[in-house]
């Protein structure tokens, strides 16, 4: 929340997308764990927050009862773990601390389980990723890999650790896609990276910190096998992600894993540069411990996916964690069969996110360097979207992890088996979740952006400028773009090639030019008169890369001069908008695009989006708007600008995507909102409104209207 000290206007930024919510309300303490089993959780140990303030006090505790701080985790929620002196009871510890008055959380050593049930081996196949009715399978009840494969498959920048049982690691489909330690020599017996662990060239074993994160159980190598073993090199299975870094993260042993190791393991998948956590495991546990500690991955900009489990149970009526903890970084995971049926296990309305292949999956294993098997579970459901996110991270890497989960979520497939068992109805598409080929064209409301404080452009007859850099990165099939060529002849190009032709042509074409925006591709003389002018508007990350002709002429001046204003605007977002404000001045066979291109094209000629050639199929009118965007595009919370209107009044600016439809609020205590307008955004991205003070403090809000 950002304040203004003039007239007290304070603003607060939100995206509302899904319905998560940001944090979770807690339990009060104190809370009893005797209905616990003994084999539920850990006796040895026990998870506590301290009081701020308190240190020296919780200090005096602990060498009292002979208890010892074992670690400790300033970002994680603060959360300590105890090492209990020999033979104490651990319920009676927990209380002790409790009655103390010193800890904001006192909770056992949780155990967690892998969420998989094994099965023998049958058919030799992944349905998974191309179903092409094997097995008596349903043809496409699958997340459409080799379609997404043809434009993505490497996520080899990206980091996912596997937080599980360890990993086969001389597996001959896993060992190139090993995450390396920089800071580590391999097999010297020495911590050279004095982080506490022994060789931690590939990741940890929580469980013995001088042991290598071997897997001695097989659902580890399963899962890894899932999210990124080795594509197209002529061995075994392929992963979601052809190339990738795999951390490995071992606190599951043969039975289950302590939430102490556990934490030992986010902790260090955090400081090393994960991007994605698989957590194929559960527990029917509430821990606040955990809780926190999930929450501080979250402001670590890491993403989340979890199993759901195992047990064919409700998780809105009984949760399993911790796909359980209501946090925006976090995706709740189903499983789905090759027929693309529930395959009955966890499932949520509302808690359960979304649904991916868990019945009968192939995949690495670990009883040799050449194993393979098939598994069952959400443990196996869970990896399958860890991969499709490492690659979209590779795809979007300025996206937000809320960001990304909502792409993920907005290109699922429906289908029938998952109405009601998770909140989208729908199991993923790899495809979809990476990207369209393609742009759509659509239209939105006219709102000419002044060219104001911008940059004048002076060119001549078919002049085109030299590269102008972009405010931001613009993603553009599949590209990454910092500047910009504009040319005389109404076209703004993202390569320099024959961007001073004349005579415009239809598209797509193989001929030049090629990637570029036809925002009014004709014979254009801004030497006649007339002005150009480009700049940039708005606040991150909704800013509009903003170029204009104004009253420029066409060459032919026979039969009248016909003059042209118009713009292309960039969204920072990925969207592409073109404004017309005067097309329609001059002779009758040059006005309203009779002789002009417009749309946008890929940068080989190979696809386009053309709203007209030549006036065909239609053509252009004064306050004309169109929008060029990418179907499930990733969504931006607005931004807010407020500056000085009349006395007592503010005049707020909403940036925000173009075609959008932007709810803004108000307050008077930023705890009670009430909705004072909504409006659809204009092709300029940007939306107006002058609102009274009512003499007093005022808060603002905008936000997006939920798109599913």
């Amino acid at each position: 929340m950002a304040r203004k000290t003039w007239n007290k206007v304070v603003l607060l930024f939100l995206l509302s997308v899904s319905g998560a919510v940001a944090a979770e309300r807690v339990p009060a303490q104190p809370r009893s764990f005797r209905r616990l089993r003994a084999d539920e959780y850990n006796p040895g140990r026990i998870l506590v927050t301290p009081m701020p303030g308190r240190a020296a006090e919780v200090e005096r505790l602990h060498a009292n009862t002979g208890a010892k701080v074992r670690k400790e985790y300033p970002e994680l929620g603060r959360v300590q773990v105890i090492e209990l002196p020999a033979g104490a009871d651990t319920m009676d510890f927990i209380e002790a601390y409790q009655r103390s008055g010193l800890f904001e959380v006192v909770e056992p050593d949780i155990r967690l389980r892998p969420a998989a049930v094994p099965n023998d081996p049958s058919f030799i196949d992944q349905w998974a990723l191309n179903n092409i009715g094997q097995s008596l399978g349903v043809p496409d009840a699958d997340i459409d890999a080799p379609e997404a494969w043809d434009r993505y498959n490497s996520a080899s920048n990206v980091v996912v650790a596997v937080i599980d049982s360890g990993v086969r690691l001389g597996h001959q489909d896993l060992v190139a896609n090993l995450w390396v330690n920089p800071a580590e020599i391999p097999g010297n017996g020495v911590d050279d990276d004095q982080n506490g662990y022994f060789d931690d060239v590939h990741g940890i074993n929580a469980i013995v910190v001088t042991a290598q994160p071997t897997d001695d159980l097989g659902h580890g190598t399963h899962v890894a096998g899932i999210v990124g073993a080795v594509g197209n090199n002529g061995l075994g299975v392929c992963g979601v992600a052809w190339r990738i870094q795999l951390m490995i993260c071992k606190f599951l042993s043969q039975t289950s894993g302590n939430s102490s190791d556990l934490v030992d393991c986010i902790n260090y998948a955090r400081i090393h540069g994960a991007s994605v956590l698989n957590c194929s495991f559960t527990t029917p546990t509430w821990s606040e411990s955990l809780s926190n500690v999930f929450w501080g991955v979250r402001n670590a900009g890491i993403v989340v996916v979890a199993a759901a489990g195992n047990n064919g149970t409700d998780n809105d009526s009984v949760p399993a964690y911790p796909a359980g903890f209501k946090i925006d970084n976090l995706v709740a995971v189903t499983a789905t069969t090759r027929e693309d049926g529930f395959s009955g296990y966890n499932y949520g309305a509302t808690s359960v996110h979304l649904g991916a292949p868990g019945s009968m999956i192939l995949s690495t294993f670990n009883r040799s360097d050449s194993d393979y098997f098939y598994e069952n579970g959400t443990s196996m459901a869970a990896p399958h979207v860890s991969g499709a996110l490492a690659l979209m991270r590779a795809r979007y890497p300025q996206a937000t992890p809320q960001q990304l989960i909502s792409r993920l979520l907005a290109n699922v497939d429906p289908i029938p088996s998952l109405v009601g068992r998770c909140s989208t109805g729908g199991r993923l598409n790899l495809d979809r979740a990476l990207g369209p080929r393609d742009f759509t064209l659509g239209a939105a409301p006219f709102a000419w952006i002044p060219t104001n404080g911008m940059n004048r452009i002076i060119l001549d007859n078919d002049g085109v400028t030299g590269a102008q850099p972009l405010p931001f990165t613009f993603n553009y099939y599949g590209q990454n773009f910092n500047q910009v060529y504009v040319s005389a002849n109404g076209i703004v190009g993202f390569q320099n090639v024959a961007l001073s032709q004349a005579f415009d042509s239809d598209i797509p074409t193989g001929g030049n030019p090629n990637g570029a925006l036809y925002a009014y591709w004709d014979d254009l003389n801004p030497v006649g008169g007339g002005e150009m002018w480009e700049g940039t508007v708005g606040l991150a990350p909704n800013r509009k890369y903003v170029v204009s002709w104004v009253n420029v002429p066409h060459t032919l001046v026979v039969g009248g001069v016909s003059l042209f204003t118009f713009q292309a605007v960039l969204h920072e977002t990925g969207e592409i908008s073109y404004q017309y404000g005067e097309v329609q001045n001059g002779r009758s066979t040059l006005i309203s695009g009779k002789s002009a291109t417009i749309g946008i094209e890929d940068l080989l000629g190979q696809s386009a989006v053309r709203y007209a050639y030549h006036g065909l199929p239609s053509i252009v009118t004064n306050g004309q708007a169109l929008i060029f965007s990418l179907q499930g595009s990733l969504l931006a919370a607005p931004s807010l600008k407020l500056s000085e209107s009349e006395a007592g009044k503010v005049k707020i600016a909403a940036f925000s995507q173009p075609g959008r439809r932007i709810v803004l609020s108000t307050s008077t205590d930023a705890q009670n909102w009430m909705a004072i307008e909504t409006n659809t955004v204009p092709a300029s991205g940007i939306t107006e409104s002058i609102r009274s003070l009512d003499g007093g403090n005022r808060f603002f809000r905008a936000a997006l209207e939920s798109p599913f």
